[in-house]
């Protein structure tokens, strides 16, 4: 017991060390494509970053199931299972390899001829080359090892290589930028140097780990492949849809302001995910190991804390997302970046997306693809077929929207499904978590907009930062006093035993 609980902290450790260079190398880089390349090529590489991402499809999902998959063996210390499985997956993506290859050269032809830009063939053509190396290398190539590291509890190894490899680009780029590279030449160095990730991760696996590789294994080793195909599928389509629909119905410059906004609303998304690393396979032991009654107390102490520290983190960003945008594109003058109501929207589908992301953590590690596929095509669908019909007449506002619609009809059917399934928490429990999360943005929006000290300066923001947040964590603070008073207790009590280690 206490072992998997340290492994999940040294996971979580890492993993937030991890998003604090990512996103400081998040806002150093884009601001410098603006700055040398301007908002048009910012916003082509935001459209094939997103189109190179549709590389994901090719995984069918498999990821998810052979995750699924690792943690019985790896709870009972089964090394002949956990072979299997592994030369399993290595085999698979190996032939996906070959798929990948293809579906680049296809983007190749198509893209540059259908895609509407002042760019020339050749140049989209040889950009879409240069960021597609480091997709085919880094996901395919090292997937295997990173499955096995993540389903044994050992993020760490991963993000401590991502982590050094992403300074390191970022340094490299910066300095061919300010020496006149184009930007294909950046994109290629950028390529390289994150095809040492799975190298790394490579090395380290075969260090660690006994594996046969000789072992037979038959197709039935991971069982569920169609339902995790499907859930796959679905939320590739979902993750992707609003730059795909802006790309073919608006334009890049629309594309570009998306990609500014959300680089803000993801990365504190991604925080929160990075807090939680390690607990999928801290559940899935739990589930293997059949601990039911410590698999619900767990994950009600998980919930509350993914849902406080959400709704705070979220309502911070809504409140001063706009006037950081202004600062970070000041000087930029091709596209309109003030977008005050895409914002708001933009912001509460990041929330919710973040809710229904470590929601999911659940039934990734009971390996319920197979029941909750239907859901999944439904929220894909939702996204597409709404955001489609409000691109037209409104623009960001309307993919954002049909994102906030699919996403929220997904939190609610996993609140459904978790009172009948798994843990059987009752929904007023769920539903108790969203009426205190609205109570305390609403406050906080009434008082921090009473703060007006924003000049479109860096200084002037991070005063109106500081006071913000400083409002919204008093207001939480005493929200959650009133509400979790034992919750709170419990997490001083756990922060005490740990200071004193």
């Amino acid at each position: 017991m206490g072992n998997r609980f340290k492994k999940l902290k040294w996971n979580s450790i890492f993993a937030l060390g991890y998003q604090c260079v990512l996103i400081v190398t998040g806002l150093i880089l884009p601001r410098c494509f603006l700055y040398f390349y301007g908002s048009e090529v910012n916003g082509l590489i935001a459209s094939i970053s997103q189109f190179l991402a549709f590389i994901n499809l090719c995984d069918l999902g498999i990821s998810a199931v052979v995750s699924s998959a690792y943690y019985k063996p790896l709870a009972q210390r089964d090394t002949h299972q956990i072979s299997r499985i592994f030369v399993f997956s290595k085999r698979f993506f190996k032939t996906i390899g070959c798929i990948l290859l293809g579906y680049i050269v296809i983007l190749l032809f198509v893209y540059p001829q259908y895609i509407n830009t002042t760019f020339d063939y050749w140049f989209t053509a040889t950009l879409i080359a240069s960021m597609g190396i480091s997709q085919l290398g880094q996901y395919f190539i090292g997937v295997t090892y990173q499955l096995l590291l993540n389903a044994d509890q050992k993020s760490y190894v991963q993000l401590i290589v991502n982590g050094s490899t992403l300074l390191c680009n970022t340094a490299v780029s910066i300095v061919l930028m300010v020496c006149g590279a184009n930007v294909q030449t950046v994109k290629l160095v950028t390529s390289l140097i994150y095809l040492l990730r799975p190298i790394l991760m490579r090395w380290y696996v075969t260090k660690h780990y006994q594996l046969d590789h000789s072992v037979p294994v038959e197709s039935n080793v991971v069982t569920q492949k169609k339902s995790g195909i499907i859930q796959h599928i679905a939320y590739v389509f979902y993750e992707n849809t609003d730059v795909m629909v802006l790309t073919a119905f608006s334009t890049l410059k629309n594309v570009s302001i998306y990609s500014v906004y959300t680089l803000v609303t993801n990365s504190i998304k991604q925080i929160i995910a990075a807090a939680t690393t390690g607990v999928q396979a801290l559940l899935g032991n739990m589930i293997a190991n059949k601990e039911q009654e410590t698999l619900k107390s767990f994950f009600s102490f998980y919930y509350w804390g993914i849902h406080t520290i959400s709704s705070l983190l979220f309502t911070i960003t809504g409140l001063l997302i706009v006037p950081f945008v202004s600062v970070y594109t000041s000087n930029i003058t091709d596209a309109d970046y003030n977008t005050p109501v895409f914002a708001i929207l933009i912001t509460v589908a990041y929330f919710l997306s973040s809710i229904r992301n470590c929601n999911y953590s659940l039934i990734r590690a009971a390996g319920h693809y197979q029941k909750t596929q239907g859901a999944s095509l439904v929220e894909a669908a939702l996204n597409l077929i709404v955001s489609v019909i409000c691109v037209f007449r409104f623009g960001l506002v309307g993919v954002a929207v049909g994102t906030v619609i699919a996403t929220l009809f997904f939190v609610i059917y996993e609140i459904i499904y978790f009172s009948q399934n798994i843990v059987f928490i009752a929904p007023r429990n769920f539903l108790k978590h969203f009426f205190t999360d609205s109570a305390g943005s609403g406050i906080c929006v009434a008082l921090a907009m009473q703060v007006q000290l924003f000049q479109n300066t860096l200084i002037s923001w991070v005063l109106q930062a500081i006071l913000v947040s400083t409002i919204c964590c008093s207001v939480y603070l005493i929200i959650q006093l009133v509400f979790y008073r034992d919750n709170l207790a419990i997490l001083k009590t756990k922060l005490t035993k740990a200071l004193k280690r």
